[in-house]
C-alpha cells in the first residue's frame, strides 16, 4: 500500500503531468513545455563527501576557475529524478549523484531538469556542463557527446494489472506503447520491435511519446495506451507505489552514462570523482537509499561500446 508520504509525491507528480496536457503544443497532446525545476540541494547522503584533489586537478582549467557545475536531467522519472513536494526541487538518484560528484570535484552544483530531448542541444549550446539522466551512450550520441558510465539500468515493459490484453514482451504489434521522447526505447528498442512486427506481416507498434517517464504510466492507468516501455527502476518504483501497473518483463540491461560535450576534457575528472564516491561509500549509500543498489557498477568506463 502507498504510504502517505509517497502518495503525496505521486499525486503531486500526477498533477504536474496532467497540467502538461493542457500546455502541450507538440505532436503528442500529452507532451509538456513546462519550465524546468532547479536544485542544488545537498542531501544527507552527500554531506560526508570531500574534495578529491586528484579528481579536481584533472578538471579543465576553465572549469576550475569558474567553480560551478550545471547538470541537466529529464523530468519526473522517480526514483531516478523527479520533483519534490515543493514543485521546484529535483530529487532522486541522479541529482544526488550530481551534487556528490560536484563536491568531490570541488565545484558548486546546480541541477536543472527539462525535456529529455532537450539535453543534447542544451549541452551543445553550452547551457549545461553535463547530463546525468540515465542516458545510454549509443553510437549516434557518441558522435556529439562523450560519456562516462555511472550506473547499470535496463528497460521495463508494463501493462495494466492482470495483463487483460494478453500482451507478450516481444509481441506488442499494433499496440499503443508509451515511451520517453528521445530515449533509447523510443529511438532504438521500440522501432526494432515494431520492425519485427511489420516484417512478419503484423501491424506496426504505435509509439506514443511523452516528455517524462511519469506521463506514460499515468496514460496507461487511464487506459489511453496499452503498455509502457521505460527505464526499469522508474517502472519498478511506480509499481511499488501503487501505480496500478504490472511488470510484463525486463529487457536491455546495460550501463548508462554521464554525458558531456565532445572533447570537453572532463572524462578523467569524472572517472576519478566517481571512484572517489565509491571509496567514501557515498555512491552505494545514494543508490541504496532509493532502492536501486543492484545497479551499482565499479568500472566507470569512457566511451564504452554498447
Amino acid at each position: 500500500m502507498m504510504t502517505n508520504k509517497f502518495k503525496r509525491v505521486f499525486m503531486s507528480l500526477a498533477a504536474v503531468s496532467l497540467a502538461a496536457v493542457t500546455l502541450s503544443g507538440c505532436s503528442n497532446p500529452e507532451m509538456s513545455n513546462a519550465a524546468p525545476p532547479e536544485s542544488s540541494k545537498t542531501s544527507e547522503s552527500t554531506k560526508k563527501v570531500e574534495v578529491n584533489e586528484a579528481a579536481a586537478a584533472a578538471l579543465p582549467q576553465a572549469v576550475r576557475d569558474r567553480g560551478t557545475l550545471t547538470v541537466t536531467m529529464s523530468q519526473s522519472s522517480p526514483p531516478l529524478h523527479f520533483m519534490a513536494e515543493d514543485g521546484t526541487t529535483t530529487i532522486g538518484v541522479d541529482p544526488e549523484i550530481a551534487v556528490a560528484l560536484g563536491k568531490t570535484l570541488g565545484l558548486e552544483t546546480t541541477v536543472v531538469s527539462g525535456p529529455f530531448d532537450g539535453i543534447i542541444p542544451g549541452i551543445a549550446a553550452g547551457k549545461f556542463d553535463m547530463a546525468i539522466s540515465q542516458m545510454s551512450p549509443s553510437v549516434e550520441r557518441r558522435k556529439v557527446l562523450d560519456f562516462v558510465d555511472y550506473y547499470q539500468s535496463g528497460s521495463g515493459i508494463g501493462v495494466a494489472p492482470g495483463n487483460p490484453q494478453g500482451l507478450e514482451i516481444d509481441n506488442l504489434c499494433g499496440k499503443r506503447v508509451g515511451v520517453l521522447k528521445g530515449s533509447f526505447q523510443d529511438l532504438k528498442r521500440l522501432p526494432a520491435l515494431s520492425e519485427a512486427c511489420t516484417s512478419g506481416g503484423k501491424e506496426a507498434i504505435q509509439a506514443m511519446t511523452y516528455p517524462d517517464m511519469q506521463a506514460p504510466n499515468l496514460a496507461l492507468t487511464a487506459g489511453r495506451i496499452d503498455a509502457v516501455y521505460i527505464d526499469g527502476p522508474t517502472l519498478g518504483y511506480a509499481i511499488k507505489q501503487g501505480g496500478q501497473i504490472e511488470l510484463l518483463g525486463e529487457k536491455d540491461l546495460s550501463p548508462v552514462s554521464i554525458g558531456f560535450k565532445k572533447d570537453a576534457g572532463l572524462e578523467t575528472a569524472i572517472k576519478l570523482g566517481m571512484e572517489s564516491l565509491v571509496e567514501s561509500g557515498a555512491y552505494k549509500e545514494i543508490l541504496d537509499k532509493w532502492g536501486v543498489g543492484s545497479g551499482a557498477i565499479t568500472d566507470f568506463a569512457f566511451n564504452k561500446e554498447q
